[in-house]
């Protein structure tokens, strides 16, 4: 698998060991007001320690935030920043990069959570749309996400939330930002709706702001999982081209570091995921058959001269995505879940391991358990026999 293990470099400016990525997943186990603490150092740390190319956290509010995953981190005030910069810290020591993922979570919260009422926060979206789907196992007899939701007036201030919580990030050492673009409740008239200019026009701000904090859009990552329908996210297939298509080419224009392209939402000959199962798509929103969003949508960041890497994730299995780096149709890969069992994933991959798989089920993802660590670091790396089996 050598291609996957081949350095690269971020905007000619950040160096990776290799192109290997540990993506965002929520664990919902920072049970210590909402800061990361041992069980991050440590659950981090393994995995740079082992070869990582680069980690991206779980997503981290940047506001008080309603959502269902109430041990979730923040990272609002210099308290949060402490507490991350420890995990940072703890990565860098074993030469790993680690970026920070902004998370705002929208539409997709409830106004009754505790931390709403106790901190005066409200459920802001684009528009006054509610979001389909939601568990809320704290709020009994709740069946879904709030009918409270308000239409962002003061566009400026959400811009300034991710300005000072990626302002906080860098103080804690993150080496970049990992933003999310999703536009589906966006049915706004004003400057910031209508035309795809307008619907793009938020993200592209928010992106401008980050790269002032870390001194260039080199150092940002944007997620975008275009054909994506979880949580009420899905939108017919014209409206995804062309929003994607102006999107990417914005961000490709301003040198962002890297896109990375997700593939959820399109059937996966190659699936291993158990936890997902058949993602079935909604009736009314078709796409061609045997799509791929990110070898369509990919052909805007790979070409001579691009300044942005290309990434790519969801359900990717090790020899396929070796493939497309080595072909060139990729520059890096995220692998998520394999890293949730496989704390030594890189080492596994380069002396032709197999991969641990989850025997555990699905209860393993979230949180807290009987203690932090539980089911999040008491997974076992391969045995140094085994290594030496393979050499």
């Amino acid at each position: 698998m050598s291609n996957l293990l081949t350095p690269i470099t971020i905007g000619g400016k950040l160096h990776l060991r290799n192109r290997i990525v540990m993506g965002s997943m929520t664990r919902n186990r920072c049970i210590d007001d909402n800061k990361p603490g041992p069980a991050q150092i440590k659950y981090y740390t393994d995995r740079a320690r082992y070869g990582t190319g680069l980690i991206v956290t779980e997503g981290t509010f940047i506001d008080w935030t309603g959502c269902d995953w109430k041990h979730s981190p923040f990272m609002i005030t210099q308290v949060h920043a402490d507490a991350w910069r420890k995990v940072t810290d703890a990565v860098h020591e074993v030469g790993g990069k680690i970026f920070f993922q902004a998370w705002h979570a929208g539409r997709c919260q409830h106004d009754q959570m505790p931390i709403m009422k106790e901190k005066g926060g409200r459920v802001l979206a684009p528009s006054s749309i509610k979001a389909e789907g939601g568990k809320y196992r704290n709020l009994p007899g709740v069946p879904g996400h709030t009918d409270n939701v308000e239409a962002i007036t003061d566009v400026q201030a959400v811009i300034g939330t991710y300005r000072r919580s990626c302002e906080l990030a860098k103080l804690a050492g993150f080496d970049g930002v990992e933003l999310l673009a999703q536009g589906r409740a966006n049915r706004r008239t004003d400057e910031y709706g209508g035309s795809v200019e307008n619907r793009c026009r938020f993200t592209l701000e928010v992106v401008d702001a980050i790269a002032e904090i870390f001194k260039g859009a080199e150092y940002i990552c944007v997620k975008i999982n275009p054909t994506d329908h979880l949580n009420d996210s899905v939108v017919d297939f014209d409206e995804m081209k062309e929003t994607y298509t102006h999107l990417i080419t914005e961000l490709v224009s301003r040198k962002v570091g890297i896109i990375n392209l997700g593939r959820r939402g399109v059937e996966i000959k190659t699936s291993t995921s158990e936890f997902f199962g058949r993602f079935v798509r909604p009736d009314g929103y078709p796409i061609p058959p045997g799509y791929d969003p990110v070898l369509d949508f990919g052909k805007l960041v790979k070409f001579p001269g691009s300044p942005t890497l290309l990434m790519a994730n969801h359900d990717y299995t090790v020899e396929e995505a070796n493939n497309l780096v080595g072909t060139g149709l990729l520059d890096m890969i995220t692998f998520a879940r394999a890293f949730i069992c496989n704390p030594d994933l890189v080492r596994r991959i380069r002396h032709g391991l197999p991969l641990a798989k989850n025997d555990r089920g699905s209860g393993v993802y979230y949180g807290p358990g009987r203690t932090p660590d539980e089911n999040y670091n008491d997974w076992p790396a391969a045995s140094p026999h085994d290594t030496e089996l393979q050499q």
